[in-house]
């Protein structure tokens, strides 16, 4: 970036009291802390969990007379929830294509609003990619082992209350580790949470909890500066994650 554009940014952020509402994770945060009530508000005031896209989107278009920032954070948040509906559309067309006798593509892209046939497959060819990435680090394609499911059916909703509360320290956790494992593990960890089970959430979290742990002992004998250091907050969610999947089987 150049020193004038730089210049420029600097000012525009130098507008808001808070940190700049055109990240996505402090457009979460800015939205959350004025807009969440009751059980939102509980997770957000002890957890740090943050509104869904959607919602948080929601919450500030019915708002009256919204800040500029609430505005701009707004915007910052769309396209994360579009990436998360661009795979639902990715898992409908699988559906549609799967079928004993496939749905035209002809007909598939008039369905997603008028795109060309061309257009909607290799659309969904780029998300089968991505797909058949994220099945290499899945852990079995078949059903999990019989302990594995009886302690799924027992903590999945603690694993996945988890996986929402290490995700919204995302921004914390890749400040301080700065490190392209833990960025891709992190990423796909998020997509695996909204779309597959929970057998993948487990592995998911696992290579999560692996990526920034060698991280840390990576780095433990560097200088302050340059050593890995989770902030108070994501240091205890990560703890509490790697506490939970420690007794899984």
């Amino acid at each position: 970036m150049s020193s004038e554009a730089t210049e420029r940014a600097n000012q525009q952020r130098g507008l808001f009291e808070v940190d700049d509402p055109a990240d996505p994770d402090v457009a979460a945060r800015l939205i959350t802390a004025r807009y969440a009530t009751g059980v939102d508000r509980e997770l957000w005031e002890r957890e740090g969990v943050t509104l869904p896209p959607e919602q948080a989107v929601l919450a500030v278009l019915a708002d009256p007379a919204p800040p500029d920032e609430v505005i701009i954070a707004s915007v910052a948040l769309v396209p994360r929830g579009r990436q998360v509906w661009d795979w639902y559309e990715s898992l409908a067309l699988s559906l549609a294509r799967n079928r004993a006798r496939p749905i035209s593509w002809e007909t598939l892209g008039r369905a997603a609003g008028g795109t060309s046939k061309q257009a909607v497959q290799q659309r969904w060819e780029r998300r089968q990619r991505d797909v058949a990435r994220l099945e290499a680090c899945r852990p079995e394609q078949a059903r999990p082992r019989p302990t594995q499911r009886a302690w799924l059916d027992e903590h999945a909703n603690h694993l996945r209350g988890l996986a929402e509360i290490l995700l919204c320290h995302r921004r914390d956790i890749l400040s301080a580790t700065w490190d392209m494992r833990v960025t891709v593990a992190l990423a796909d960890f998020g997509t695996v949470h909204y779309l597959w089970g929970d057998a993948d959430v487990l592995a998911g979290a696992r290579r999560v909890v692996a990526a920034i742990r060698e991280v840390e002992r990576e780095t433990a004998d560097e200088p302050l500066l340059r050593r890995c250091v989770l902030p108070d907050a994501a240091a205890a969610a990560l703890e509490r994650m790697e506490a939970l999947i420690a007794e899984a089987p």
